[in-house]
């Protein structure tokens, strides 16, 4: 695999963001007002999903890169999904059938689309291509970091210093994870297509 490890601004925005979550505390703001926080990440993995989705169609990548992509969106749409309880907290109300059933078909679709021979070769492709590793370690340490939050694990004793904030802390980040993870997509994604274009240009002269 060929590793990126250069550091970009954007990487230090992400990695201020993750060390600034824990000082949220000592600003006092009212706990309720994480639904404001995860309704903008509901809004954000939206866009991701379209935004990856429509680069796809629009930018004319063909073959595996194509198929490497829509593949992309499809995990978008499954944090998604994730995100909002598998439609729980949007369209509240069906049996637990319906939402179990929506994950195993997002899910199960993650897994039968490696069985397409395009989408395995477009996996093959990325793994040599230049990886933004920073971006990658970020979005890791956003993820860890709201997990140990969530869980209890040892590290939270160290970062939660107000139990009453635990919602939070554990939704702010979430933030730079989905900000970092999108920005490692779209790197790669416009790297592909503006090499196919510069590909094209060439072709023509």
């Amino acid at each position: 695999m060929n590793f990126d490890w250069r550091w970009s601004k954007p990487s230090t925005v992400w990695l201020l963001m993750i060390l600034a979550v824990p000082f949220v505390q000592q600003l006092h703001i009212n706990p309720d007002w994480v639904s404001y926080v995860e309704n903008t990440q509901t809004i954000f993995l939206l866009f991701c999903f379209l935004f990856t989705l429509l680069s796809t169609l629009c930018s004319g990548l063909k073959g595996k890169e194509k198929a490497f992509w829509l593949w992309a969106s499809l995990w978008w749409l499954v944090l998604l999904g994730r995100d909002q309880n598998w439609g729980r907290q949007t369209f509240s109300g069906y049996s637990h059938a319906v939402y179990h059933g929506i994950a195993a078909v997002l899910i199960l679709g993650l897994i039968l689309m490696l069985l397409w021979p395009r989408l395995r070769a477009g996996i093959q492709y990325y793994y040599h291509q230049p990886f933004p590793v920073w971006n990658f370690l970020l979005a890791a340490a956003g993820f860890l970091l709201a997990d140990a939050i969530e869980r209890g694990r040892w590290i939270a004793q160290f970062i939660l210093l107000n139990p009453v904030y635990d919602d939070m802390l554990e939704e702010l980040y979430e933030c730079p994870f989905m900000l970092a993870l999108f920005t490692v997509s779209a790197v790669l994604q416009w790297r592909t297509i503006m090499q196919m274009k510069r590909s094209l240009k060439q072709i023509k002269v």
